[in-house]
């Protein structure tokens, strides 16, 4: 698909006026061959609640879907990317975490596993379609069973179902499922977390955000920390990431730098310094307590940067502990006592703004040109926002020669352009270094390079006049395009 976008602007000697216009791409038929995994909770993850030693066996369903007129025959495998594993390295032992596929729960293919078993770290085949490979679905049940002796704890792991076809050179589809499991040794946690909006979830979004605007969050998203205290005993409150990522369904990670955390309050202890939640990866210190462990209570603040918009779109998800360690009590290891679900979403964004004279849009000033005066030059500042990951294009496209309202023209090697200061990550693969016309018709101003990266650059416009040149006011209209390769 070649998405697009196009601004135009009416050039003058003296000032330009912008004309907006868009440039619609064809859109290319595909094959289809699709899969989904819904869990019946709704959502993306599989979250088993809170599980104590003398709690019945809990479970859950997921819907696998397929979608297909590749009419081949294709087989879907189940695949561990991470076992069940709390913070510290502690795995969930072997035969806690099941599953068995609904029988008759499909409609066409078939299912290869029938009874309830461990899930296995090797790569175990569920179904296989029919010959003509229809479209079908089915249903998974996943269950987690309290032992007596469990390891309290938040539990975090990850899985991936795999679409792939048989006898076609059609890709495979990966499909990623978060898995969270808290078990609990029966103790009452002597600290509470709320947030501000009453859930159990922090949620940052950049619809909305714009460069040069950083308002776009009227009020950042914060939990509320209460200590029940004293405890007799000092006391530190950690906060770690389950798995040290938050990652999409696709299997991209989010740049924990882009956003950051900061604790506030406090009667009597003492707040840690603001960080962000790359700090968050193994364990991250927001409040040290007072020698006998008073109750106290503090505001943790989560702020995104400037830059979030610009991190690559998609939903992440994510699981942030709360951690409290009491300093010389004789403890098997910090107890986590609440955990906060993070929900990040980065729209789409492939974005062209032009900047002149300080202002956006375009106002080339020339001033008076003339032949004694000599070329007079006038800049326009190209920005190109985009988290799309992908290659694009720049492209000027002029309408014609300059001409004044008695249709005396300027020629077109009177009329030049380059482009200058360049600046970006990653490195154009082309861009316009030297002097050309500004001649009517399409010119590449820049190729990015392979990843696709948001870049500044500019466009140095020079305009100078010939001793038979007529006066009179010299128009053209100059567009530009942005669009993905």
């Amino acid at each position: 698909m070649v998405l697009s976008a196009k601004k135009a602007f009416i050039l003058t000697l003296l000032f330009a006026f912008p004309v907006v216009s868009v440039l619609l791409g064809t859109v290319p038929a595909f094959a289809v061959f699709n899969l989904t995994a819904s869990p019946s909770d709704g959502g993306f993850d599989l979250r088993f609640q809170r599980l104590l030693p003398t709690d019945f066996k809990q479970t859950k369903e997921i819907t696998i879907r397929v979608t297909s007129d590749l009419a081949k025959q294709y087989r879907i495998v189940a695949q561990i990317i991470k076992p069940l594993t709390m913070n510290d390295g502690t795995i969930l032992p072997d035969g806690q975490f099941k599953f068995y596929p609904l029988v008759n729960s499909n409609s066409k293919g078939t299912l290869l596993y029938r009874e309830e078993a461990p899930v296995s770290d090797f790569d175990t085949i569920l179904y296989t379609s029919n010959v003509a490979g229809e479209s079908d679905s089915f249903r998974l049940v996943y269950s987690l069973t309290p032992q007596a002796d469990q390891i309290p704890g938040s539990y975090y792991g990850q899985m991936a179902f795999i679409l792939t076809p048989i006898d076609s050179t059609q890709s495979q589809v990966v499909v990623n499922i978060q898995v969270y499991a808290e078990l609990s040794g029966g103790n009452v946690p002597v600290v509470e977390i709320t947030t501000g909006t009453g859930s159990n979830r922090i949620s940052l979004s950049s619809k909305g955000m714009r460069a040069k605007d950083e308002l776009a969050f009227k009020k950042y998203p914060q939990v509320f920390v209460k200590i029940h205290g004293p405890l007799g005993a000092a006391y530190r409150i950690f906060t770690g990431l389950e798995g040290g990522v938050m990652s999409s369904s696709e299997g991209d990670e989010f740049d924990l730098s882009k956003v950051s955390v900061s604790a506030a309050g406090g009667q009597n202890g003492t707040i840690a310094q603001e960080s962000d939640l790359m700090a968050a990866t193994s364990k991250m210190l927001l409040y040290t307590s007072d020698a006998v462990g008073s109750g106290d209570e503090f505001v943790v603040t989560f702020k995104p940067a400037a830059d979030f918009r610009l991190v690559k779109a998609g939903l992440y998800k994510g699981r942030l502990n709360f951690i409290v360690e009491k300093l010389g009590a004789t403890q098997s290891g910090p107890e986590v006592f609440q955990a906060i679900d993070l929900d990040f979403s980065i729209d789409p964004l492939f974005d062209m703004v032009v900047y002149s004279q300080g202002q956006e849009g375009v106002n080339l000033k020339f001033g008076e040109v003339s032949y004694r005066s000599g070329p007079k030059t006038s800049d326009v500042d190209v920005y190109v926002e985009t988290n799309m990951g992908k290659p694009y294009q720049v492209i000027q496209k002029v309408s014609g020669p300059m001409v004044n309202e008695k249709m005396d023209k300027i020629p077109e090697e009177d009329f030049t352009l380059k482009v200058k200061d360049v600046a970006t990550l990653d490195e154009p693969s082309y861009y316009l270094k030297d002097v050309v016309p500004a001649k009517e018709g399409e010119t590449l101003l820049l190729s990015s390079g392979p990843k696709g990266e948001s870049l500044h650059f500019k466009i140095e416009y020079q305009l100078k006049m010939r001793p038979e040149s007529r006066g009179g006011n010299y128009t053209t209209s100059i567009g530009y395009s942005l669009a993905l390769n």
